[in-house]
């Protein structure tokens, strides 16, 4: 009888360390890291969707690039999946060794300045061009809000008159409302030198052309997105964490993401799971030997949630 009862003792314990490792795994929610832009919004949505149905909670938090960072490297922020580079390297130079890079999750992106098609068919094909036309652009260039890259570069090319466009105004405004100006302008084919960038819902609505830069003022008008975690995620969540080096998103996708979400206004989850059905052998690659909290398939427990076995 004695005997039986460490047996039974033993089993319970057993039993209790075996749950108590799930419930370390699950207990406290993911926390996501997410920017106020249409395009980070909508990847979190997609991995959001995906986790939660394969056994995660899953929560996000809102905040600008430097507290994300900072987030990640206190333990605060457990995923960042919006690290836009290379505009943000000194952000991770300064973070170097104490936040955890996955891989990156896009790359084809493209950050610079653009104009509509009709002026660039009109001759505006460069960063060189523009001061033919300056009368045309009222001197105006349309770089977004101050503290962003496109700003700081053009903003150096007026202060060192580089193309030219020592004597034009860059014009710093928040998002919407350059995208404002962009849709009247265009509306009333009048000529405008914005800052453009793909994923973007302006790729789908409207017809732009980015311009070339023989100077090189922005380097390389390429960009790509990185997925960073904070230090011992991999360890907390190997299977989350698997998920994530697996995850990358074509840039047409992400720009069709934005486009229901920032252009259309969606709601952000009907979007991800409608997104997430019509293209299920694109996540199925994504959860490749990616397993559930209880040690199940993902795969298999997401198309049982989606009730498409």
């Amino acid at each position: 009888m004695k005997k039986f009862t460490v047996y039974i003792l033993s089993f319970i314990l057993l039993m209790g360390l075996i749950s108590g490792s799930v419930l370390a795994q699950t207990e406290d929610p993911i926390v996501l890291g997410e920017g106020d832009w249409p395009g980070f919004r909508a990847k979190n949505s997609i991995v959001e969707f995906i986790l939660e149905n394969i056994g995660y909670e899953v929560e996000r938090t809102t905040a600008r690039d430097p507290i994300l960072h900072q987030g990640l490297k206190q333990g605060d922020i457990d995923i960042h999946i919006g690290s836009w580079m290379p505009q943000n390297t000194d952000m991770r130079k300064k973070y170097k060794g104490q936040v955890n890079y996955v891989t990156q999750n896009m790359t084809e992106g493209v950050y610079i300045m653009a104009v509509p098609q009709y002026v660039w068919e009109a001759g505006v094909k460069s960063h060189a061009d523009l001061d033919k036309y300056a009368d045309k652009f009222d001197k105006k260039l349309y770089v977004g809000p101050a503290g962003w890259a496109s700003s700081k570069k053009m903003n150096k090319a007026i202060d060192e008159d580089i193309y030219g466009l020592g004597d034009w105004t860059a014009i710093n405004s928040s998002q919407s409302a350059m995208m404002a100006q962009l849709e009247k302008s265009i509306e009333d084919k009048e000529w405008i030198c914005f800052v453009g960038w793909k994923p973007h819902w302006m790729n789908t609505q409207y017809n732009i052309k980015y311009l070339k830069d023989p100077k090189r003022i922005w380097e390389s008008p390429y960009s790509w997105v990185d997925t960073l975690t904070r230090p011992g995620f991999a360890k907390d969540y190997p299977q989350v964490y698997r998920f994530l080096q697996q995850f990358r998103v074509d840039v047409e996708d992400n720009s069709q993401w934005i486009n229901e979400i920032g252009f259309k206004e969606r709601d952000e989850m009907e979007v991800a799971e409608e997104w997430v059905r019509n293209n299920i052998l694109k996540v199925r690659r994504w959860l490749s030997l990616v397993e559930t909290p209880e040690g199940e398939s993902a795969y298999q427990t997401l198309l049982e949630k989606l009730d498409m076995n």
